[in-house]
């Protein structure tokens, strides 16, 4: 007798064959994975050529009809699609967008799981909401989100999406979506990385360019004052070979002044305690004298600051050594020249001043004497006489005024006037000096007009010298004008008061502005014959006002008229030293 025993082995052999399956799986996935890390493309290609041989591996891989990278943008409010590959199209997309407003329960579920394996897309609650939007759109069943982070920060997804049916993920499609994402995280430090190095190569080139280029010595100095790198201007300006300079001491070339080895100790203890400051870094700038290699002195102008290390401690000088020795020089010369004619304007102030005494002692008698003979104190005298004693008296009386002029100019450019500061009463003032010129207008048949400001009451200046200006003005004012109007108006500004005189005069063009306050000029010859004067009256009237500390300034057209305008300060007595002829 035969017994057969028979037994079911379906089971044992479905088990095999889904072992079989899942390892065959398993291969394939792990190649793809090799391949990629073999890839080419990641050493070699831009960003956007290994996302999509990234994006390709997957949807072959795992059998997706779509899978696409998303990226948040800058602000995180959203994430871009920045790329996507469909199989049944065999094409690449890009440019959608999911708003975190818009669909929050799907961006936190990003945030909170590892990765997403999501079989029914449209009903699963991590996903619903994409539904209408999207899903439907592009009739996407399921979903297999891996996140993307790099360094602890959460860059962005990976998505595989399978279409029309409901498809089930397998813990091996989640460790190979996993993996996938990690590529992606690869790709994009090693991108980052490549920008990083080319702004680097950049910047280092363009740094030696400038070191080798730049006109401006630059020398690398070490903390021990030994030279690490030498310029060619640098090299010129010394007169030394690069390799002559390196490894010797920085210092050895500078002639140092007291002090100096005290502020490169305060820079050090600067940037040692600011290492983190980023605004303003501590330097020094300073005038030095270098010593050529053949002995010459070259100035420069000196610029020292610091380079910190990695860690932010003192590491190298940075010295910027710039060579003004011709400048200097000139300056020198200048200098000279300066003091030379200061010296010759003080010795002709000093003549002029003398002589003026000593001229105006001798004609106070000739004036005197004239006015005892048209007096006929010691005799009668005929017509002829007294017209000859008359002219002698006008022509010494209008010697003395030119003498006193140059007398008062002298002492002004000297240093040696005094003013006697005093408050005055501004109506007083004008009233005085109206009455003076007031004659003259009429007689040239002039309408002589005056306005004063109420609250220009009070000004403090010398009385003497106050109405010395304001008679000069006027008077050339009136000379100046042939028909029409002189006025002086007053007004009380916020600084101090204004005397300005108008006229509607000859007026002066405005190229001979510039000689109008010159001792000794007058604008042409044509006027100084119609127009008798010597050029004193403006010149010594600006120098007084500055020495009140005010000025004169002048707006005028030609054939239209002028405008002088007297400006003084407002100021305390005793603010004031009592001689300003050093001013």
């Amino acid at each position: 007798m035969q017994v057969l025993v028979v037994s079911d082995i379906t089971e044992s052999q479905t088990n095999e064959e889904v072992t079989r399956i899942t390892q065959e799986v398993r291969r394939k996935q792990s190649q793809t994975l090799v391949r990629l890390a073999r890839s080419k493309t990641f050493q070699q290609g831009s960003l956007d050529a290994v996302l999509k041989e990234i994006t390709e591996a997957a949807a072959k891989t795992i059998s997706a009809e779509r899978v696409s990278i998303w990226l948040y943008n800058q602000d995180g409010s959203a994430l871009d699609c920045v790329d996507l590959y469909d199989v049944r199209h065999q094409a690449h997309t890009c440019g959608y967008i999911l708003s975190q407003v818009r669909y929050p329960v799907y961006f936190q579920t990003l945030e909170e799981e590892r990765c997403i394996a999501v079989n029914d897309a449209i009903n699963d609650k991590r996903t619903q909401e994409l539904s209408e939007s999207y899903l439907s759109i592009f009739g996407v069943a399921s979903l297999l989100d891996a996140p993307i982070r790099v360094g602890g920060r959460f860059l962005g997804v990976v998505c595989h999406e399978y279409c029309g049916e409901i498809h089930h993920w397998t813990p091996e499609d989640e460790y190979f979506a996993s993996s996938i994402a990690d590529f992606v995280s690869i790709a994009i430090e090693a991108s980052e990385r490549n920008t990083a190095q080319k702004a680097l190569r950049k910047s280092e080139a363009q740094f030696k360019a400038i070191f080798e280029l730049s006109s401006i010595g630059i020398g690398l100095v070490d903390m021990k004052a030994r030279i690490v790198d030498a310029n060619p201007a640098l090299c010129h300006i010394l007169g030394y070979q690069r390799e002559e300079l390196c490894g010797k001491r920085f210092t050895d070339y500078v002639r140092q002044q007291r002090g100096d080895v005290e502020r490169y100790k305060q820079l050090i203890s600067e940037i040692s305690t600011d290492a983190k400051q980023v605004v303003k870094k501590p330097h020094l700038d300073m005038e030095r004298v270098f010593i050529h290699r053949d002995g010459r002195l070259i100035w420069t102008k000196l610029s020292v600051s610091i380079i910190p290390g990695s860690h932010g401690e003192p590491e190298y000088f940075l010295a910027i050594v710039d060579d003004i020795t011709e400048r200097k020089e000139t300056e020198i010369k200048l200098r000279t020249s300066q003091a030379a004619a200061e010296a010759g304007s003080l010795a002709k102030s000093e003549f002029l001043a003398t002589m003026s005494h000593e001229l105006r002692t001798p004609l106070n008698a000739i004036m005197g004497l004239s006015q005892l003979l048209q007096e006929e104190i010691v005799g009668s005298l005929n017509e002829k006489q007294k017209e000859y004693i008359d002219c002698i008296y006008s022509s010494g009386e209008h010697l003395l005024t030119l003498i006193n002029s140059i007398l008062d100019l002298s002492k002004v450019e000297a240093g040696k006037e005094e003013l006697s500061l005093v408050p005055l009463v501004v109506t007083d003032v004008c009233r005085d000096v109206l009455s003076i010129v007031s004659d003259r207008a009429t007689s040239k048949g002039l309408k002589l007009t005056h306005e004063i400001d109420p609250q220009a009451n009070i000004c403090i200046a010398d009385e003497r010298r106050i109405k010395q200006m304001l008679l000069n003005l006027l008077t050339n004012a009136i000379k100046f004008t042939p028909t029409g109007e002189v006025s002086l108006i007053v007004a009380k500004g916020r600084e101090g008061i204004t005397f300005t005189v108008s006229d509607t005069g000859i007026g002066i063009d405005s190229d001979h502005f510039q000689i109008l306050f010159e001792p000794f000029k007058q604008l042409d010859s044509r006027l100084n014959r119609q127009y008798e004067g010597t050029g004193l009256g403006l010149a010594l009237t600006r120098k007084l006002a500055r020495l009140h500390g005010g000025d004169v300034t002048v707006k005028s057209t030609l054939g239209v008229g002028s405008e002088f305008t007297l400006f003084l300060p407002d100021q305390e007595i005793w603010q004031l030293p009592h001689s300003l002829g050093h001013r």
